[in-house]
């Protein structure tokens, strides 16, 4: 089979290797789509993600989805022919963490393309993957592959909003406009928040949000900034999505959030940054983390089966699978590009 392996910053290499096959409890899927995230253009660009450095060559790509072509022994609810999106984070499910329900902590969790784990584990940029069929989630008719391997970061921000307690009748502020900070803006509004404003430096996203349900986009650089947000929301933003991970944005964040408000981080900042701490005492802000999903993908399922969220416009390139280095260059460019996903 066909597998594009990352052996280092921008040296992306073709390369045959044999297919396969599903041992107990495991299934193997044909990879239909699979989308391109940020985590993935780190790797990409510098060979690293945040605190995970590749230390030998491997397969990036964990938003996937596709169809079973073989399942091994135990596998029950599957069947070759299914379609499927795979969660990609897989748990111990043994440790405390995993006992109680908080898997996506479990320290001995290993993710389809990441650098997380040794040895790393080859993502969806290849034809074939073997998964556990614990991590398939089969997806009705209603569901094509495109909108089955966005299913990834619409648990992300699926996961998000249940860590800030809720939206319903909450007014949201989104920092970050891409397609984490998009899949908050189309979920929190199915979930019942009245009025969501987007900040992001890129003209093309702020538009984008505007076309797709935010009620405001302001461009978080601008010399009046913070005025602009508090135009929308004089008492301040009830709930805030820092999904853009720049230290500068939770500063603001926290700056024009209500008192009593809950700021959740969803983008990755780096490990060390300065914050106005007295702001967080004296607004008693709750500043919440939110570390990728706790199941999350059963929810998305149920917002799309349910006509709740419509998420197709989010995909704004598609290139195949042989042109990836060309897709992890329009992915990482400028220009009017939201997700970009590679189709086998």
């Amino acid at each position: 089979m066909k597998a594009w392996v990352l052996h280092g910053p921008r040296d992306l290499r073709m390369e045959n290797r044999p297919s396969p096959s599903a041992s107990p409890g495991s299934v193997v899927i044909r990879v239909t789509r699979a989308g391109i995230c940020g985590s993935d253009m780190h790797y990409y660009a510098e060979g690293r993600a945040g605190a995970f450095v590749m230390k030998m060559p491997f397969v990036l790509g964990h938003e996937f989805a596709g169809e079973i072509v073989e399942k091994g022994n135990g596998v029950t609810g599957l069947d070759r022919g299914d379609r499927v999106a795979v969660e990609p984070a897989i748990p111990c499910r043994t440790c405390g963490l995993c006992r109680r329900g908080r898997y996506n902590l479990c320290a001995s969790i290993r993710m389809f393309g990441s650098a997380s784990a040794i040895p790393h584990l080859d993502g969806g940029f290849q034809e074939y993957v073997q998964a556990p069929a614990s991590s398939c989630h089969k997806l009705p008719g209603s569901v094509n592959d495109e909108i089955g391997a966005l299913l990834e970061p619409l648990a992300v921000a699926t996961h998000a909003i249940a860590r800030s307690g809720g939206v319903a009748g909450q007014r949201v502020q989104d920092t970050g406009a891409g397609t984490i900070g998009h899949c908050v803006l189309e979920i929190a509004r199915a979930l019942g928040a009245p009025r969501i404003v987007v900040s992001d430096p890129d003209p093309f996203t702020r538009r984008f949000a505007l076309e797709h349900g935010a009620d405001g986009a302001v461009d978080p650089l601008a010399a009046d900034a913070e005025a602009r947000l508090m135009q929308h929301v004089p008492e301040g933003f009830d709930v805030v999505f820092e999904a853009s991970g720049s230290p500068r944005a939770l500063e603001q964040a926290i700056r024009v959030c209500a008192r009593g408000a809950s700021i959740v981080q969803v983008g990755t900042l780096p490990l060390e940054c300065s914050l106005p701490a007295g702001l967080v005492l004296s607004k008693e802000i709750a500043l919440l983390g939110s570390f990728r999903y706790v199941n999350a993908f059963e929810k998305v399922l149920d917002l799309l089966a349910g006509e709740r969220i419509s998420v197709r416009h989010i995909v704004t390139n598609v290139l195949p699978l042989d042109d990836l280095q060309t897709a992890m260059e329009t992915a990482a460019g400028a220009g009017d590009v939201l997700k970009v996903q590679v189709r086998m």
